[in-house]
Parts: structure tokens; sequence; C-alpha cells
């Protein structure tokens, strides 16, 4: 797992390294739109519905199937071009790209060698006035797989937590870019219990001890071949234990480290992820 932190690790510096511009959301009835009342920079406000925003709303959505967040902060939409996110609410990260070496991903592992940065892709066609998204492929892992993500709160390569207990939720666009691949990703949210980072964990712990480190707590988000938009109240999110009950019982939202998308060992992937957010 060392792998991914280097990863993340080398996201930080070629965003650094070619300056930083910040885009907030589009009120064009297809983006996270701008909100009101909110400090200069901070993004949040409301989504039009999923039917106009080209998508429907995700089954298994806190119970509520269809509904749409009326009031969400955006933490990127992709459309300025490069790998941070947007610079609000405190929030300060970059994507990455991560897997087990055992396979082919695009984009590559982002500590690969030669380093490749990591960027979006121009939608063909666009969703709506989208013309950008994250999209990544890959096949043939055989250890324990590979996904993408970001930092939440990463300044000058390092990693700090960041307080989402003003939120309820994530929410995002995803849609599958292959029929044939995974219909599943798996989210990942890392917190104090489960991040390093965050001094509580085990890092020597083995398979099956409760408080291992990398058991990031998680939901299994459907995925198909139209946009959809995923809802993932904080409360539905769940941590395996590696076999053992975690002394954590629900993910500390006042300290949040990554957000990460992720596919299983023997699984094909290949996925779109769009506008990503949270939502009161």
């Amino acid at each position: 797992m060392a792998k991914r932190r280097v990863a993340w690790m080398w996201a930080a510096w070629t965003l650094a390294a070619s300056g930083c511009t910040t885009l907030v959301g589009l009120d064009d009835g297809y983006h996270l739109v701008e909100g009101a009342g909110g400090a200069s920079g901070e993004t949040g406000g409301g989504l039009s519905s999923a039917s106009a925003m080209g998508g429907t709303a995700s089954p298994g959505t806190g119970g509520d199937e269809g509904s749409v967040p009326e009031d969400v902060d955006l933490i990127d939409d992709m459309e300025d071009g490069d790998n941070a996110i947007d610079e609000a609410s405190g929030r300060v990260g970059y994507w990455y790209s991560y897997n087990d070496g055992t396979g082919t991903q695009t984009p590559p592992d982002s500590s690969e060698e030669p380093p490749v940065g990591f960027v979006p892709e121009a939608l063909t066609p666009p969703r709506g006035q989208s013309t950008m998204a994250v999209h990544t492929f890959g096949s043939g892992f055989t250890e324990w797989g590979a996904g993408v993500g970001f930092a939440l709160n990463g300044p000058d390569m390092g990693l700090f937590p960041y307080d989402a207990s003003a939120y309820a939720g994530i929410v995002f666009w995803a849609r599958l870019g292959d029929a044939g691949a995974a219909a599943t990703v798996k989210v990942n949210v890392s917190d104090k219990s489960s991040e390093p980072a965050g001094g509580i964990c085990d890092e020597s712990a083995g398979e099956g001890e409760p408080d291992r480190c990398f058991d990031h707590w998680s939901y299994i988000a459907p995925l198909g071949a139209e946009w959809a938009l995923i809802v993932i109240p904080f409360a539905e999110l769940t941590r395996a234990g590696s076999g053992a009950e975690p002394t954590a019982q629900a993910v500390d939202v006042a300290g949040l480290y990554t957000i990460d998308f992720g596919f299983a060992q023997g699984e094909d992937f290949d996925v779109f992820i769009d506008d990503v957010g949270f939502y009161r």
C-alpha cells in the first residue's frame, strides 16, 4: 500500500510544478452549481433534477431512490483539465491513480517511471454542458486491484485530516465506459481510524486483526451504460474489518483524508467519474 501513497505524492508534485487553476461549478443545469451565501471561493447550492442533467439518480441512495441533493459543495467538476480538485471550503488535493503493479491501467499508476501526469479526459459526446471527466480503465490485476482518487487536504505533498462534519455524504456522476466492465465501483473513504496519518490504526496488524490500516470505509455503487447520479450518505459507509470487527463503529467525518474509486483483483474495469461533491 506504500505505493499508493507515492502515487498521491507524485500527483501533488506535478500539479505544484505546473501551477493550479480553480473553477467553480457551472450554473448550466448539468453541473453542480455555485451556492448563494457561501464564502468567496466556496461552492454549493442546488442540483437540478437528475433527468435534466443527462442521467438518473442511482438506486441505493439512502432509502430515497431518485432523490437529488439540493445543497451540494463541489469538490471537482474536472472542467479545468488539471489534476487538482477545486480549492474551496478549505480543501486542496490532487487526483492520482494506483494499482498493485500486476496488470495494466490507464491512466498509469502515478508512481510509475517515467511518471505520467493525471489529467481528466474530454467527453465525446459531452454530458450536457460537462466536457471533462475522470476516466480510468484496466485489467489483469491479481493481488488487490486498482483505482483512482484524491486527497481532501494535501498541501505541499502532505496529508492532513479534513473536517467534513458539515456534510451528510458524497455525491457524484458515473457511467461505464465499456458495457462488459465491472458493474460496480467501491467508493473508499479514509479517516483517522483507517489512514496511517491519523495515528490510530496499526500498520503492523495482520490480515483479520482489528484496526488494520487501509481498511477504509466504503460503499459499493452500481454502474450502468448511462450516466447516473450516485448519492452516498456517510451513515451508509461500512468498514470490512479485514475479517475482524474494527474498534471504530462509524466513519469519523471530522477527520477524512482521501476519497477513491476502486476495483478488486480480477475485475476488468472502465468507468467515468464526474462532478464529485459533498452534500448537506
